[in-house]
């Protein structure tokens, strides 16, 4: 192979390197250019879902504060602070990459560089979103726990009707032995009736009896009972 020959191959791949070189700068270029322009319409963007997420983590801290188990709490407490650590984090670097802090325009450093700045946002913007996500799984999942939960005590409740007290149904015998023990206390002491002995009931019937034989021996040493007696006596001897 001589010398011309390899030279020409030489100079073939260098074209050819050079031409991809440029390919890829024009590339590269054409990908600034488009995430420099768009810079503005973008940032505003991660500001907003940024100031979003912030805005519902104060509502992730009421769901947080409704739940009652320990363990469930937390690990809702858990996740959400791994959301609000990201969300500040992302929010301390786009205010890093402003003007100002009441200024949403971009530096122009980092409006140069935003093709590849952007990329890192996103990542981090998609992370925080996918924790958010699993925070409410999460959440849905206790609650309903907390409703499957409910929903077995109230048919164990329906299966043993007599543990349930309803217009309709007998008190269990428990509550029936407590309420008329509080009614006996409750109730004023009855008053006993004493029967008298029998040499008194004697007594009394002697003693009327006694008083009627009175009265009919006043009668027969009566004149006026006698008188009577005699004209009835009279009246039947003179009768034919």
């Amino acid at each position: 192979m001589s010398d011309s020959s390899s030279r020409q191959w030489i100079l073939l791949l260098s074209l050819t390197a050079l031409l991809l070189s440029l390919a890829v700068l024009a590339q590269t270029a054409s990908r600034y250019a488009s995430a420099f322009f768009a810079a503005p319409r973008e940032v505003c963007a991660f500001l907003d879902a940024v100031d979003s997420s912030i805005v519902e983590n104060e509502s992730y801290d009421k769901d947080v504060a409704k739940v009652q188990r320990l363990e469930d709490k937390l690990r809702l407490s858990r996740l959400l602070r791994d959301i609000q650590r990201d969300g500040d984090a992302l929010r301390e670097d786009l205010n890093a990459l402003l003007v100002g802090e009441d200024d949403t325009r971009l530096r122009t450093s980092a409006r140069v560089l935003w093709a590849s700045r952007r990329l890192d946002l996103e990542q981090r913007l998609r992370r925080i979103d996918l924790l958010r996500m699993r925070f409410l799984v999460v959440h849905m999942g206790i609650i309903a726990g907390i409703a499957s939960e409910a929903a077995t005590r109230q048919d164990a409740i329906a299966k043993e009707p007599d543990k349930v007290v309803t217009p309709f149904s007998t008190p269990p015998r428990h509550a029936m032995h407590r309420a008329v023990t509080e009614s006996i206390k409750t109730r004023p002491p009855l008053r006993v009736l004493s029967t008298p002995p029998k040499s008194h009931q004697e007594s009394v019937e002697g003693s009327h009896r006694r008083g009627w034989a009175g009265v009919v021996q006043e009668l027969q040493k009566s004149p006026l009972l006698h008188k009577r007696h005699a004209s009835i006596e009279m009246a039947l001897t003179q009768t034919p």
